[in-house]
């Protein structure tokens, strides 16, 4: 925290507490007169910055450069990231359940590049996690850290017993379900209200997502699961101000690769430092391009961390396409164009376009259905490139300041 403060602000304030309450002209880089300008706006403190930026945004762009403000916003996100003992400057997700719930397998898969076979062959190959593991996924420039919680019984009282070491700085708790360990059900479900007591006792404002893994397509679910599902979601309702059961239930398998894709780039999603405006700006792109679905794709952790779609249904179709392209897709050296057809419901027929894109040096996967067949033959790389940079481009400059550098 000190390199920190030392890095973004003024030298009167590095030594002061309670950094939501400094005006924002402690920052660094910040002149008296950009200072009045926010405090016009009802932006006075660094948490003022952090919080409500995106409320009065287009109206400072218009008197200061965007560069700074993009800039300033940043610093202050930073600041508080840190004044709550925030681990990493990213974002940190802990992943939690029983021992051989899946929970690295989970992870494997999420990253896996290549042919189903040689997904399982390094699943096969998996040794019980010892304590707790530490990978990172980096995001659209974001660095996502995943803690994941070794759930044998001799770590678990560890994890109980010392929780703020484990759970402070946490952005999402995932907790992880074995649904074919029926045995293990009851203590499975003991150890979730546990974890939560937990991190209520921390008073941790933490979303929570439930994975019911292992939900493969030929398991069938019998009426002892159903009621331990239904259990667990009417136990985490009421006790937990930050699980809502219509959006943070997620059945993943690992021989349904999209259902992972899709649980993980939506957690990605809500936890980006940026999220705010890019709905609107994939839509915009989206009815640009005349897509019933577009969505962008990082190339190196599979995240979609930008999406629209008219239909729900085309969101888990679009993982599921890009998942069967990438197989074929290992070391992309050269510009690439995938085009499928689907036909689907009414006879209705789909175009689903998958192209290359570069940001900044950093490759990206833009994926798209559209029923618009001249759209679809007239496509040309330059033209998606300009734009996807023309509607998300305010989103794309702010990832570099999202990620102030501390090195």
């Amino acid at each position: 925290m000190t390199e920190l403060r030392n890095k973004l602000l003024k030298d009167e304030f590095k030594e002061k507490e309670d950094i939501k309450k400094f005006p924002i002209i402690a920052l660094l880089d910040i002149s008296e007169e950009e200072y009045k300008l926010l405090k016009e706006m009802n932006l006075e403190t660094i948490d003022d910055l952090a919080s409500k930026w995106d409320q009065h945004y287009e109206k400072i762009i218009k008197k200061i450069p965007k560069e700074r403000v993009n800039s300033w916003i940043a610093a202050s996100r930073l600041l508080l990231v840190g004044d709550t003992d925030k681990i990493t400057t990213g974002a940190k997700i802990v992943m939690v359940g029983t021992d051989n719930a899946g929970k690295t397998s989970l992870s494997i898969a999420l990253k896996h590049r290549g042919a189903l076979s040689l997904l399982f062959q390094k699943l096969y190959a998996l040794t019980p996690t010892r304590g707790l593991l530490r990978s990172k996924i980096e995001v659209f420039g974001m660095d996502v850290h995943i803690h994941e919680l070794g759930g044998q019984n001799v770590y678990r009282e560890d994890y109980l017993n010392n929780p703020q070491q484990y759970f402070l700085g946490t952005d999402i708790v995932i907790y992880v379900v074995d649904v074919q360990a029926k045995d293990r059900f009851e203590e499975s479900f003991e150890y979730l209200k546990q974890i939560t007591n937990v991190t209520n006792a921390l008073k941790l404002k933490v979303p929570w997502k439930i994975f019911f893994h292992k939900s493969d397509p030929e398991y069938e679910i019998d009426d002892k699961t159903t009621e331990i599902f239904s259990s667990i979601i009417e136990y985490m309702t009421n006790n937990s101000p930050y699980f809502n059961s219509a959006k943070d239930l997620f059945r993943t398998s690992v021989k349904i690769r999209s259902s992972i894709l899709g649980a993980f780039s939506h957690i990605f999603r809500d936890i980006s430092l940026i999220q705010h405006g890019v709905i609107d700006a994939s839509e915009q792109a989206a009815k640009q391009l005349k897509a019933d679905f577009f969505g962008l794709y990082d190339f190196r952790s599979n995240v979609c961390f930008a999406q629209y779609s008219e239909q729900e249904e085309l969101e888990d179709l679009a993982h599921t396409a890009y998942y069967e392209a990438i197989e074929t897709i290992v070391n992309m050296r050269e510009p690439f164009l995938r085009i499928r057809r689907y036909t689907l419901d009414k006879d209705v027929n789909e175009i689903f376009i998958l192209r290359d894109l570069r940001f900044g040096g950093d490759r990206y996967i833009m994926a798209m259905f559209t029923q618009d067949e001249e759209m679809a033959r007239s496509l040309d790389q330059d033209a998606i490139q300009e734009i996807i940079e023309e509607r998300l481009k305010d989103w794309i400059e702010f990832r570099g300041y999202a990620t102030f550098p501390l090195d």
